[in-house]
């Protein structure tokens, strides 16, 4: 391969560079929160998911946290939720009282397993926790069915799933709230946030209730370095930075040093050693992340907004293009998509390997084709040792962060891209035989 070729990274970050910078460069010497913009952004978030209302909060964590404190529920009451989630979501449920009961997805579907839900349902159940992951609808009229049925209160993670459809009608939407984050490979992002979207006005009164009394947001020195951090991630997914420079370091540190490259991939970097590669349990999120959404965050997400249906088109576009070429070749372990395929904004696309094919086997093929490929940064929470005594099997869950990679996916991408990709695949599997 030539060092000039283009190589395809495993994800690029969103955000325009120069729009970011005009704004730092337009906010030096103002205070950090007036309140206005971050107005106008809530408006224009609820506006792009047809809601009445949206919410901008420090996290997506956080936004979880008030909408439990919101819901009061019984002290030990049970929280149905899939095990696919960052370990900061059951600390969440745990801080708030709660017991969290993991529920399997639905094999090569990403999302929650109906029949599943059923069995773990108890009279002691009280809130479904539902999360949709890699711009993939779960099956929703289900979904809602059983929870009206056991009288369940929802709740939606939409956090890889912004302006999401299922049957017309935006994820978020269908529970009480939905949340979402607004972390750097986010189709909408801000350095860090979340942001509720609901239909209750109880909720959004009670949200601004909770979040006036919060801490002030950063200061303009750590927005700076997230700043820094934010273009210097943007540099080097960048796809030109990335065939000139970064594939050959993301190779070197792939063969020498794999689970560090897993470390950074996870934002884990920063934390003390004796914290990385293992999940935390613990009784309370730190201080600093409550601090409030800043007017500087909500001028950059009011620009990336505009962006956002269109990058949505895009993904899909060139997702249902690489699906069907792989479909054409015979590879196995495809997703399968249960719902409406038009409805899906693939944030991620996932590809499960068979044996004896392995995901690192097909990532160093990959890479040495100049195609960079990811594992999940999700734990499967059901089996770690931090939430031992809610520990229950979940086969597909641990098949996903055990047996599945992330393909390339980003609308700066081509279809030539997407050719590329399957062939690779393809030549993978023959060499196999």
């Amino acid at each position: 391969m030539f060092p000039w070729s283009r190589k395809i990274p495993r994800g690029q970050l969103y955000f325009d560079p120069a729009v970011v910078l005009r704004e730092t460069v337009g906010r030096l010497g103002r205070r950090p929160l007036e309140g206005e913009v971050v107005r106008r952004f809530e408006r224009a978030f609820a506006s792009a998911h047809e809601a009445p209302f949206a919410v901008a909060l420090p996290h997506a964590r956080v936004a979880l946290h008030y909408l439990l404190q919101i819901l009061a529920l019984p002290a030990g009451s049970e929280v149905v939720m899939t095990p696919l989630t960052i370990p900061e979501i059951v600390n969440v449920v745990l801080i708030a009282g709660l017991r969290p009961v993991f529920v399997d997805v639905g094999q090569r579907t990403c999302n929650i397993d109906c029949d599943d839900l059923e069995r773990r349902i108890t009279s002691r159940t009280r809130l479904l926790l539902l999360t949709h992951l890699s711009g993939l609808p779960s099956e929703m009229e289900r979904v809602m069915a059983i929870a009206h049925a056991h009288r369940l209160e929802v709740l939606e993670d939409c956090s890889q799933a912004h302006g999401t459809r299922h049957r017309g009608r935006m994820l978020g939407l269908f529970g009480r709230a939905g949340f979402m984050s607004l972390t750097p490979l986010k189709p909408v992002a801000t350095f860090h946030g979340g942001v509720t979207v609901t239909t209750d006005p109880a909720i959004e009164r009670e949200l601004r209730r909770i979040d006036a009394a919060a801490p002030p947001p950063f200061s303009r020195k750590k927005l700076l370095q997230l700043f820094i951090r934010d273009n210097l991630l943007h540099g080097v997914t960048n796809v030109t930075n990335f065939s000139w420079v970064t594939y050959y370091a993301v190779r070197a540190a792939e063969a020498l040093r794999p689970e560090l490259v897993r470390e950074f991939q996870r934002g884990n970097m920063l934390n003390a050693p004796e914290r990385r590669w293992r999940v935390t349990r613990f009784g309370r999120l730190p201080e600093w992340m409550y601090a409030r959404y800043s007017d500087y965050q909500a001028a950059i997400g009011l620009r990336m907004l505009s962006t956002l249906a269109e990058g949505n088109r895009r993904r899909r576009e060139l997702s249902l293009r690489l699906l069907q070429l792989l479909r054409e070749q015979n590879v196995p372990g495809l997703l399968r998509i249960p719902v409406d395929e038009n409805d899906c904004t693939f944030w991620r696309f996932p590809l499960w390997l068979e044996k004896p094919a392995t995901p690192d086997g097909l990532r160093r093929h990959l890479l040495a084709l100049g195609i960079d490929s990811a594992a999940t940064n999700l734990a499967c929470c059901s089996r770690e040792e931090a939430f031992a005594e809610f520990n229950t099997d979940t086969p597909e869950a641990g098949r996903f962060v055990d047996e599945m990679i992330f393909l390339p996916m980003h609308p700066n991408l081509k279809e030539a891209d997407m050719r590329r990709i399957a062939s690779g695949i393809s030549s993978y599997y023959a060499g196999l035989t």
